[in-house]
């Protein structure tokens, strides 16, 4: 054993060189392209040689992949202590740059040169697969040509004006050559062995399914992921944002430093941060442990392909949650692939990842922790003790409110409780269909379809169910059981969370998103049992070939459908109100601002997004003293005083009385009510509001009004 990244003078030198052109991309470089190219090869480089330590035995692939993300995860952890005990700016960088390299050339490894000529670090073996795969296999050619197209499509119809769902801008043909897409993938998939080309097809396909709001929407996609980019804007300005809060910390980390290293916007990398990698991640993370157990490769690639099947909108849009979810998923697979193969260094990865995933959104980075250091504690005593156990059962179904409750007493808020006996209703409407689902409204096909949207989870649970069963009569019952205990008590968490605590400042249909969030981890640390299940169908319909083709044609139509119900829909069943930023947004806070010559000295009552456009376009630049304490000059969040005078000027009628109420609140003495033609009835509430308002306009050809009052 040796450390050739310290001592051998080619490696040292080229470490060395790669990590000044990462320093020069901070402070003197400012080409986007080659300080891509310099972090990019710095990620390689180091990432490749970390996957040595933790993975010294297997292919040079696998210690890329897993070492670029261990390299991420301790850049992650080591820049957010830093964060909290100071700041983040581009000196702190520079610092976890060079340290990072320091602490892994501590390790020794093989004796064996892991850099041994350019040909290891290509890994020719890898990519001619590919290579030849596209070159010889036309239904793969078909395949990879058909998504371009489907890629294509997206990119011109790229959108920045009102779209309640994509979907809506997109005609059948979309659907039907995805599905011919999806048909031929699986058709390919179950033919093939050990094929580089296929699972490069796959995740060219997942990536698809994942970015597609990241495409259309061309502006952004959805509410928080504004909040959060704002936030990352101040902190890459000021070095830090106060107070102090021990959540989203990884995330902002990440999207700061990224953009200082590669000079990148802030939106662009925030956005684009888990759909551009979901795809990756999700199908190299279920495909390295089931090829490496003992008969788990087989029927393998189209077990992976019905992932989608379940539906994971969460792996579409950026957030602290969603990347926690994505780093989790990394975690659930490597404790699968423990089983067989634990060692020290797999350990060293393991913890990193599950304390990456707790400074990225500790609401499931504690529960991922502690099951990975009960498997770990459980694997290295090679017992499975009752009471163990049970002990390891109660605590991971109190850690998070736990967590919610020491949350409270640090932030010096109140934590309301409720009876859970009373609020059992509360758990339940977690699986009902949304509020704005109306299946009645729609035809007879269109109430098929919703009913069918409504049965997926389940039928995913039974599939798991099922896989669960499989695995458990294949391999040790103790295993099992300790993922069966993990499974019951994550779901009794969810429960114990959504029935029982009342959140300060959430509006009431988002109280119970805490206890989905959890169930959306149960369902992740659930994902390989439904691998399983899928492996033993297609094992038989391997056995049996007449059924292949028709069964192959059906599963690419659930697959579709479900691609459909992924991402939000309108039409006569659903009536979903989701908006996105528009331009109009844009224009109407920039108005404003110019009307009052850039002082903030009023307040603004609007929609979310009008008020999340305000925050990403001036950040948080105002803040009022009220009798309930500091407030955003814009009405957000949506659970706070002023989105509830917003509340009545839409729902009740727009009346000067509720703007002086606000206004009194506020103490300003301006204030104006912004109105959309999205926000129905949109000309009622116009009209209405043109009747008392000192003064009002109209903007962007009627897509939005301001309206102005004064005391």
């Amino acid at each position: 054993m040796k450390n050739i990244l310290l001592f051998t003078e080619k490696y040292t030198i080229f470490g060395i060189f790669i990590t000044i052109l990462n320093l020069g991309s901070l402070f003197y470089i400012s080409n986007t392209f080659w300080n891509c190219i310099f972090l990019f090869f710095y990620l390689i480089f180091f990432g490749f040689y970390f996957g040595q330590i933790i993975l010294p035995k297997e292919k040079n692939f696998w210690k890329r992949f897993f070492g670029i993300i261990g390299i991420i995860s301790l850049f992650i952890l080591i820049q957010s202590i830093i964060y909290w005990f100071y700041k983040i700016d581009k000196s702190t960088i520079s610092f976890t740059l060079i340290l990072i390299p320091i602490l892994i050339s501590l390790q020794k490894t093989h004796a064996e040169d892991p850099f041994a000529g350019v040909e290891n670090i290509i890994d020719p073996k890898l990519y001619e697969q590919v290579k030849s795969y596209l070159s010889t296999k036309m239904l793969g050619i078909i395949v990879f040509a058909l998504d371009l197209v489907l890629f294509s499509l997206l990119l011109n119809r790229r959108y920045t004006d009102t779209l309640i769902s994509p979907w809506t801008i997109f005609g059948p043909k979309f659907f039907i050559l995805f599905f011919f897409t999806t048909f031929l993938l699986l058709y390919i998939s179950q033919k093939a062995k050990k094929n580089a080309g296929n699972l490069f097809l796959i995740i060219f396909h997942f990536t698809l399914i994942f970015t597609v709001s990241l495409i259309v929407f061309k502006l952004g996609f959805g509410f928080d992921p504004f909040i959060h980019q704002a936030t990352e804007k101040y902190i890459s300005l000021n070095g830090l944002i106060v107070p102090k809060n021990p959540y989203y910390i990884g995330q902002y980390i990440l999207v700061v430093a990224g953009h200082f290293l590669t000079n990148l916007s802030i939106h662009s990398l925030d956005k684009s941060l888990v759909p551009l990698f979901s795809g990756i991640i999700l199908v190299l993370s279920i495909y390295f442990p089931f090829s490496k157990k003992d008969n788990t490769e087989k029927n393998l690639l189209p077990s992976i392909i019905m992932i989608p099947f379940i539906m994971f909108p969460a792996f579409t849009i950026s957030t602290p949650n969603n990347l926690a979810l994505l780093f989790s998923l990394i975690l659930t697979f490597w404790i699968f692939y423990e089983e067989n193969h634990q060692t020290k260094e797999t350990l060293i990865f393991g913890f990193l990842i599950a304390l990456t995933t707790c400074v990225i959104h500790p609401l499931l980075g504690l529960p991922i922790f502690i099951i990975y250091l009960m498997h770990s504690i459980i694997k290295i005593i090679k017992k499975n003790n009752l009471i163990l156990l049970s002990l390891y059962s109660l605590f991971l179904i109190l850690i998070t409110p736990l967590a919610f409750f020491l949350n409270s007493l640090r932030a010096g808020e109140k934590l309301f409780l409720k009876n859970p006996l009373e609020n059992i209703s509360s758990f339940f409407s977690i699986f009902a269909h949304p509020h704005w689902i109306l299946i009645e409204r729609g035809e007879w096909w269109q109430k098929i379809l919703y009913y069918y949207r409504d049965c997926i989870k389940p039928l995913a649970i039974i599939m798991i169910i099922i896989g669960i069963y499989f695995a458990w009569r294949k391999w040790k019952k103790s295993t099992f059981t300790f993922y069966f205990i993990t499974i019951i008590s994550l779901f009794i968490s969810a429960f114990f969370i959504s029935t029982t605590i009342k959140f300060v400042d959430v509006i009431s249909y988002e109280q119970t998103a805490y206890g989905k969030r959890l169930l959306d981890l149960t369902l992740i640390f659930s994902l390989p049992f439904f691998i399983i299940f899928w492996q033993q169908i297609f094992d038989l319909i391997r056995k049996r070939k007449t059924w292949r083709l028709p069964i192959t044609l059906l599963l690419a139509i659930l697959i579709s459908i479900s691609f459909y119900f992924t991402y939000p829909t309108r039409d006569n069943v659903s009536l979903h109100t989701g908006y996105n930023v528009r331009q109009a947004d844009i224009t109407a806070v920039h108005f404003i601002d110019k009307l009052n010559n850039h002082k903030k000295n009023y307040i603004v009552l609007s929609n979310q997004l009008i008020s999340v456009t305000a925050l990403q376009e001036f950040g948080f630049v105002k803040y009022l003293n009220t009798a309930v304490g500091e407030q955003y000059f814009y009405s957000i969040p949506t659970g706070g005083p002023l989105y509830q005078y917003f509340r009545k000027m839409v729902y009740e009628k727009p009346l000067k009385k509720w703007m002086l109420e606000a206004m009194n609140f506020a103490n300003v003495n301006k204030a104006y009510f912004v109105h959309t033609d999205y926000w129905a009835p949109a000309a009622t509430i116009r009209d209405e509001a043109k009747k008392e308002a000192d003064h009002w306009w109209e903007l962007e050809g009627g897509r939005v009004w301001v309206f102005e009052y004064t005391k």
